[in-house]
């Protein structure tokens, strides 16, 4: 039977032999048996556990949880691993979407792309967003509208979504230099994006409205969208929507 020292298993496993014996101080890994010379070894059994035990530390996996979990008498290691294999995958799936998120952020600042608001946040824990919108607002219902609505959506229509919120932001900014906040095109705009936000994401009181104009412009992450489509085009969006409520509200 194959057997190995303690730090042989260690250089396997990617690990430290400080924390092997601490794993076998707590009695969540003991060695197969000790030797004459009172060297720990280990055996195939201790590769398998020692495995299970770092799976579930990469999964945030308490130590004492994790003991309870392996100890128990129903303790079924294929289980285990599909488990394992399933939180990963997610995992990895959250990453690629970070990852994306990413390369969407750049190519706005770069000018080659106008990100939605939800653009900024995909990947990212929703309880972050949450804390967020709670320091900024003092309330988060219209997060937890929004949440539900794009959670229920494709992601054919999410694209689509994401594609008229572009159209609508490049034609709020206005035809040029020359265009002014209160122009019926640009007026129009508003209002379609009004419209807009309140059919896929919120209910959207013109106040609330108001006080995304004014994000739009403190933010930068927020601002580039409107920088990227001409210079001065964060301030001139929010001067036009306030112009919109000014006469809607």
């Amino acid at each position: 039977m194959l057997r190995y020292t303690i730090k042989e298993i260690a250089a396997l496993a990617g690990v430290t032999t400080r924390t092997l014996r601490y794993y076998d101080h707590i009695g969540l890994l003991p060695p197969a048996e000790i030797g004459a010379n009172s060297y720990r070894y280990y055996n195939q059994d201790s590769l398998l556990k020692l495995q299970q035990i770092l799976f579930f530390r990469e999964l945030d996996v308490p130590l004492d949880e994790i003991q309870l979990l392996i100890s128990r008498p129903d303790f079924n290691l294929e289980s285990a691993l599909r488990d394992h294999r399933a939180r990963l995958q997610k995992r990895l799936e959250r990453l690629n979407t970070l990852i994306a998120t990413i390369d969407q952020t750049i190519a706005n600042i770069k000018g080659d792309r106008v990100m939605v608001a939800q653009d900024y946040f995909e990947g990212f824990n929703e309880s972050q967003y949450e804390e967020e919108v709670q320091s900024r607002w003092g309330d988060t219902r219209q997060y937890a509208e929004s949440q539900r609505k794009w959670s229920s959506y494709s992601k054919r229509e999410k694209e689509a979504i994401k594609a008229e919120g572009g159209r609508i932001t490049v034609a709020i900014v206005g035809k040029g230099p020359d265009s002014a906040p209160g122009d019926p095109d640009v007026q129009a705009a508003v209002a379609e994006y009004h419209a807009y936000i309140n059919q896929y994401f919120y209910s959207c009181e013109v106040g609330y409205l108001r006080g995304l104009a004014d994000m739009w412009v403190a933010d930068p992450r927020f601002s580039a969208n409107y920088e990227n489509v001409r210079p001065g085009g964060a301030a001139f969006v929010r001067d036009a929507v306030h112009f919109y409520c000014d006469h809607h509200g």
